[in-house]
């Protein structure tokens, strides 16, 4: 990375902030702050966060996102934590997580999905999505199915049964947007209708309900 990142660090306990933080400090274009779980919505705020690393448990992380939901801005979140699949849900995605990390992850690991959510791309543990490899293939192709961090939200309300309308309005988005992303993922998907596209969302694991 060569522009300077500016991240903020908040988890469980102070031992798995200064791992995070000493894995973080081999890049020298990081600049990292650890935050207490009670000033993380100020500290994001006040140091324009680039980033937000979340090592916790998944419940912890429901109760992070939620002071985060204060911020003017959401920052785009990283989540480390033991169980992966738990910490990758709809609210958590709606709340600006983009990758989901074992907590044991690497150096390398970390700076490629803090790489990966700079450039408005997903990061994610296979675990996350109930154990398929990450990009997941289709059944009658080999290639790879990747979807942007927009398509995979509007894919998530289409499953929730939302029109285009009620997406273009969540999204803040026009209607004409909407209809893009959707001919978007019916294309990536290789289906014919919306209900096929989030049938094979839930089973290529890019989507959970």
């Amino acid at each position: 990375m060569s522009a300077p990142s500016h991240i903020v660090v908040a988890a469980d306990t102070s031992l798995a902030a200064a791992r995070i933080e000493a894995l973080l400090r081999k890049d020298p274009h990081a600049d990292v702050v650890i935050s207490a779980a009670g000033e993380l919505a100020a500290l994001a705020t006040e140091r324009a966060a680039s980033v937000v690393i979340l090592a916790m448990s998944a419940p912890s992380v429901e109760r992070a996102l939620e002071r985060l939901a204060g911020a003017p801005r959401m920052p785009r979140v990283i989540v480390l934590t033991p169980s992966p699949h738990a910490a990758w849900t709809i609210r958590a995605r709606r709340r600006g997580v983009r990758a989901v990390l074992h907590r044991d992850a690497g150096a390398e690991e970390l700076a490629a999905a803090i790489a990966a959510t700079r450039a408005g791309l997903l990061a994610l543990h296979p675990d996350a999505v109930l154990g398929a490899s990450t990009p997941v293939s289709t059944p009658s192709t080999d290639a790879p199915v990747s979807l942007t961090t927009r398509e995979t939200e509007v894919l998530e309300m289409l499953a929730e049964g939302m029109s285009n309308r009620a997406i273009a309005l969540a999204l803040k988005i026009s209607g004409h947007t909407v209809k893009f992303h959707v001919a978007s993922l019916l294309g990536k998907l290789r289906v014919r209708t919306r209900t096929e596209a989030v049938t094979a969302g839930v089973r290529l694991g890019l989507i959970s309900l």
